[in-house]
C-alpha cells in the first residue's frame, strides 16, 4: 500500500513542536500525544455541544459545518500529517468539522487554522498545569486580512485530565453573541493502552 507515500518522513517535523520549541515539552502528556503524532492519529471520545440560538449564530454555524447542540458519546478525532501541515477531522455522528493546521514562522508560536475560505492565526500558550491555550491573533477571509472588530471571541484550552485529553472550546460572535461551545474528552494516549491511538 502507498497510502503514506505523500506523508511527512519519519524525522521530527511535528507541527506544534516545531512552532513551540521547548515549551511543547511543558504540555500535559495527553496533549503532547495528540499533537505529537508523526503521520496518522485516531482517537475516540465524547463531547457536549452547546449552540447559540440566534438566527445569525445558526447561519454562521451552518457555514462552518458545526454540529447541532447535543451530547455525542461516540465522537472521533482523526489527524493526518502531510508535508504542508495537518488535517484535523472531528466526527460528531455524521456532522464532521474538517480543518487544516499550517505552520507560521518558527519561534512565533502561532499556528494557522484554515476552514477553507476563512483562516485564523492562533497564538499558543502553556498554563502552569500543562494545558495548551489558543488565542486568535489574526483572521483572513478569502486571503484578505479581516478587521479586528469582526474577529470572533475565541477561548480554547486542551489539557491532560486523569489520563484523558480534555478540550474546552468556546466561540462567540464579535458582539459576544454565543456561537458554539464544545467540551469533551478523548480517551488517553496509546502509551496508556486506551482507545486513543496513533496508527
Amino acid at each position: 500500500m502507498t497510502i503514506l507515500s505523500d506523508f511527512a518522513p519519519s524525522r521530527d517535523r511535528r507541527l506544534l513542536k516545531g512552532l513551540m520549541g521547548r515549551s511543547f515539552e511543558r504540555l500535559g502528556g495527553a496533549v503532547r500525544d495528540v499533537h505529537g503524532i508523526e503521520q496518522i492519529g485516531y482517537w475516540r471520545g465524547l463531547c457536549q455541544v452547546t449552540r447559540g440560538g440566534t438566527l445569525l449564530s445558526k447561519l454562521v454555524g451552518w457555514c462552518f459545518h458545526f454540529p447541532p447542540a447535543g451530547f455525542y458519546p461516540r465522537m472521533s478525532v482523526t489527524v493526518l500529517r502531510d508535508r504542508v501541515g495537518e488535517v484535523w477531522m472531528r466526527g460528531f455522528g455524521g456532522h464532521d468539522i474538517k480543518t487544516r493546521l499550517l505552520p507560521t514562522s518558527p519561534g512565533a508560536r502561532i499556528v494557522r487554522e484554515s476552514f477553507g475560505l476563512v483562516e485564523f492565526d492562533l497564538k499558543t500558550g502553556v498554563k502552569e498545569d500543562g494545558a495548551l491555550t489558543l488565542d486568535v491573533v489574526g483572521m483572513r477571509t478569502l486571503g484578505i486580512p479581516t478587521p479586528r472588530i469582526l474577529w470572533p471571541h475565541f477561548r480554547a484550552e486542551e489539557a491532560h485530565e486523569n489520563g484523558w485529553f480534555r478540550f474546552d472550546i468556546k466561540i462567540d460572535l464579535p458582539w459576544r453573541t454565543p456561537l458554539i461551545h464544545y467540551l469533551g474528552w478523548l480517551e488517553g494516549s496509546a502509551a496508556a493502552g486506551k482507545a486513543g491511538r496513533a496508527i
